[in-house]
């Protein structure tokens, strides 16, 4: 369901998702194994809540990144982290 979210909200017009089909985007790093990875832009531990908190606000985590801020519902965002976390 998480792919199928990012799909719908565009997040492939920025970043490249294993399994998923669109352009070769390199504004935001490929989500490949990401839950082997330690942090979310540089800055957060990389676990659930962290990725929750960069998805819902992304300009209060890092000011002035490229990350826009999407108006998602709790359950999208659910589906977006249980998602990412599945990349392994």
């Amino acid at each position: 369901a998480g792919r199928e979210v990012m799909r719908d909200v565009g997040c492939m017009a920025c970043h490249r998702v294993p399994g998923s089909s669109g352009p070769d985007a390199f504004v935001g790093p490929p989500l490949d194994a990401w839950s082997r990875r330690s942090f979310i832009a540089g800055t957060l531990p990389n676990n659930e809540t962290n990725l929750e908190r960069w998805i819902l606000d992304p300009q209060a985590i890092r000011p002035g990144t490229a990350m826009p801020t999407i108006e998602l519902t709790q359950s999208q965002i659910d589906d977006i982290v249980a998602f990412l976390f599945s990349l392994d």
